[in-house]
Parts: structure tokens; C-alpha cells; sequence
């Protein structure tokens, strides 16, 4: 944790709060059981009221993610940064009175539950996998009348208010990020628009009747008036108008090109994605895109690829980190209960990363958690033997009686004096 301390040293916060951080992230290391303010009480050794008072501080964690990854970069892979990924997930949560409770989309259960959302900003190595958080928000809750929009942002604004703070974080210059991936739900002219205004580039998935039109290319017609756009619209069935390419890695055939999406009145690099010698007319595949019309088609395929491995962040974050054990009810203590755990996510796979000699390999936070703990017994045994061996000598030594004497001194000689 000395790289921990350092990059503390450097964060707009006080020493006292910074001292907080670093114990609370030690201990979500090897902390069993539930995450509560009274679970936290009885093994850290701080207060349940310290731990509210501190949860209720805001801190800048995306600021403290992007620096530790920056301070890191020549030790991890070099793309990691470039693609960030952001994607929402359920949370179950009681309470009248908790902020944000509402009814959201659950993917586990397929349909709609009553509890939170947790929107996460996440950067994803392509090459070796693994999604290392940065940042994570709370969406509001949407209004409960039928046809009528919500009372507060929805997820792509959340999405956005994301990208923003990680910017302002620094992760375009520190990182080289340039790259957005998201699933299809973040699949609309606000997000794509708003990501471009960030500066960045959208992948994405599009629906399977997306309005998506080819490039006309023939000759201009004797007529006055413009040239001629577009020449008819993309059918999935028969995507030969399309460059293929073959990838024999991953078996899959992707048909590319430079499409207009009708909806979004702009210009996407399309991959449709087909298993590898499939017939299009009878399997239907993928349609993947990209505001990058540049960014190469294998590379496109990855990036989306890459992105599952957010929900392997949520699902590590829920089972062993208590993601969902808050009991907290206000707005600034949920924020930073949400962006405490998965910051000890973060650092967690930086440790395993950094303690790999060669490519890391499978990620398990069940078997960091259950070393960390072994660790952690017996350093509190070793700690608890000392105390009890020093307090017994100390004991011991009060109430030592002198022993007594195996010999005795000899006796004075007498001597006479010398004269009449």
C-alpha cells in the first residue's frame, strides 16, 4: 500500500481523511461477511459514527483512479486506458426513505424490480481482459406514471456525467483515451452526440432493423440539382455488399463498411458479425458500429468484445465486496459506498497484476480475500502472543520477590592495635 499512501499524498484532501481511505481500502481486502457501518466497527477498530461521518465526505475517485494508472502505465499494458467502458447495473435496496429508490430494469431476474441503479466508468485491457473501475454514480429515480419521462437523468446522462469526470481527471491525457464502448442500451443520438463533444469516439451495438443506408458512388445524373447520397439501404440477409474479412481466431466472418444511419444523420463504421462460414440468409449475427469511421474493423470487434468484462466487476463488487449491504439512505454516503468498493475492486486486480511475473492470469477476488484474511489472523495472533508474553513478563517483574542469598559476605576482620 506505499504506492497507496503516495498517491493519497497528492489528492485535494486532509491527512486525516486520506488516513481513513487507506484503512478502509486495506480492510475491504480481507473484510468477510456483510459491508456495514457496525460490520466495519467491529473489525477495523474505528466507530460505526466515525465510518457514517467519513461516508458522508465526498473525495475524487476517478482523480484517484486515472493517477494510479498513470503513475503505473509502464508496468501494465500499453492500451490499457484507451477504451473506457460504462454500463449500469441493479442493486436491491429497501427503504422509503433511501435516495433513489425506484423501479429498475434487473438483468438476473429479467424484469423489473424495485431497488437502485449503479452507472460505472470502467477501463478495460482489450489485450489481457480484466475492467479496472474509475468512477461510479447513482441514477436517479424515474417517475413512477405510465408515458411520462423521468423525473431526473436517465442513464445515458449519467453515462455522460461519467466521461466528463474522468476527463477532468485527466484521462485523455494521461491515459490516451479515446475510445467509448457501451451496449445497446446507450445506443442513441444524445449519448453518441454527447460523446463526441467529449472529444471521443462511440462502440457500440445497433438493433437489427436499424435505417442504415450505403454510399452512392455511380456518376452524377444529367439534371440540375445535388449529387445523389445514398444508394439503398443495408439488408442484413444479404450483407455481399459489404468487404469481408475473416478472422480465424475468434471464427467469425465480419462484413464492414462506411453506412449512414438515418436516425442519428451520420456516418458509422458498421461490422456485421456472423459465425465463421455461416449462411446470412439463415443465422442471423450482430450489428456492431462505430463513430470512428476510421478505426479498423478486427479492432472494432474487440473493443465490444472487451466490454463484457464490466459485468465481471459488478458480479465480484456484489458477491465479495457487499456492494448491495449499504445501510445508508442519503445521496453523498450511497455515492461513496458504491465508488469505496469498487475502488478496493481496483486496487485488488492492480495488486494481483502487479504480483504476476508474466501475463496475469485468471482474476479470482475470492481467493485474494481469503489470502488476505489468513494473513490478517495470523498477524493478529502474532500481535496478541507478543502483547501477552510482554504483559506477563511485565507481570512477572512487578511482583518478583528478591531471592535470597546461596552465600553470605565474610565476616569483618578484627584487628588489634599495634603498641605498648
Amino acid at each position: 500500500m506505499r504506492l497507496l499512501d503516495n498517491i493519497l499524498a497528492l489528492m485535494p484532501c486532509g491527512k486525516p481523511q486520506a488516513t481513513f481511505l487507506a484503512h478502509l481500502l486495506a480492510l475491504l481486502q480481507w473484510l468477510p461477511g456483510r459491508l456495514n457501518f457496525t460490520g466495519l466497527e467491529a473489525h477495523g477498530g474505528w466507530s460505526a459514527r466515525t465510518h457514517a461521518r467519513w461516508f458522508g465526505r465526498p473525495f475524487p475517485f476517478a482523480r484517484l483512479a486515472v493517477g494510479t494508472l498513470a503513475a503505473v502505465h509502464p508496468r501494465v499494458a500499453k492500451g490499457l486506458g484507451e477504451l473506457l467502458v460504462v454500463d449500469t447495473s441493479f442493486v436491491a435496496k429497501s427503504g422509503r426513505k433511501t435516495w433513489g429508490v425506484g423501479w429498475f430494469w434487473s438483468g438476473m431476474a429479467r424484469a423489473v424490480r424495485q431497488g437502485l441503479e449503479v452507472s460505472l466508468l470502467a477501463a478495460v485491457d482489450v489485450a489481457e481482459g480484466g475492467a479496472y473501475p474509475l468512477c461510479a454514480r447513482q441514477s436517479p429515480a424515474p417517475g413512477r406514471a405510465r408515458g411520462k419521462k423521468p423525473d431526473g437523468e436517465t442513464a445515458v446522462a449519467v453515462g455522460l456525467a461519467l466521461l466528463r469526470e474522468a476527463l477532468a481527471a485527466g484521462a485523455g491525457e494521461l491515459l490516451g483515451t479515446r475510445w467509448v464502448a457501451a451496449d445497446g442500451g446507450y445506443s442513441s443520438r444524445p449519448f453518441v452526440e454527447g460523446v463526441r463533444a467529449l472529444g471521443l469516439h462511440t462502440v457500440g451495438r445497433l438493433r437489427r432493423d436499424a435505417v442504415l443506408r450505403h454510399r452512392y458512388t455511380g456518376p452524377h445524373p444529367c439534371r440540375p440539382g445535388r449529387r445523389r447520397q445514398f444508394d439503398g439501404r443495408f439488408d442484413p440477409d444479404d450483407p455481399t455488399r459489404l468487404t469481408r474479412t475473416t478472422l480465424d481466431e475468434e471464427k467469425a466472418d465480419l462484413y464492414h463498411g462506411e453506412l449512414h444511419a438515418k436516425a442519428w444523420q451520420r456516418w458509422l463504421q458498421v461490422v456485421y458479425v456472423l459465425p465463421r462460414g455461416a449462411d446470412p440468409r439463415t443465422t442471423r449475427g450482430v450489428l456492431l458500429y462505430s463513430s470512428d469511421t476510421e478505426l479498423d474493423p478486427a479492432r472494432l470487434f474487440r473493443f465490444y468484445r472487451a466490454r463484457f468484462q464490466i459485468e465481471f466487476a459488478f458480479r465480484d463488487a456484489k458477491q465479495h465486496l457487499g456492494l448491495q449491504d449499504c445501510r445508508a439512505r442519503s445521496q453523498t454516503k450511497l455515492d461513496f459506498h458504491f465508488n469505496i468498493v469498487f475502488a478496493a475492486l481496483f486496487w485488488a486486480r492492480l495488486q494481483a497484476r502487479a504480483r504476476a511475473e508474466g501475463p496475469p492470469g485468471p482474476f479470482s477476488l475470492h481467493q485474494i480475500k481469503q489470502r488476505n484474511f489468513e494473513a490478517e489472523i495470523h498477524k493478529r495472533f502474532a500481535d496478541r502472543s507478543a502483547r501477552s508474553r510482554h504483559a506477563a513478563n511485565a507481570e512477572g517483574l512487578r511482583n518478583r520477590r528478591p531471592q535470597p542469598r546461596l552465600w553470605r559476605p565474610p565476616p569483618p576482620r578484627k584487628t588489634e592495635p599495634v603498641g605498648p
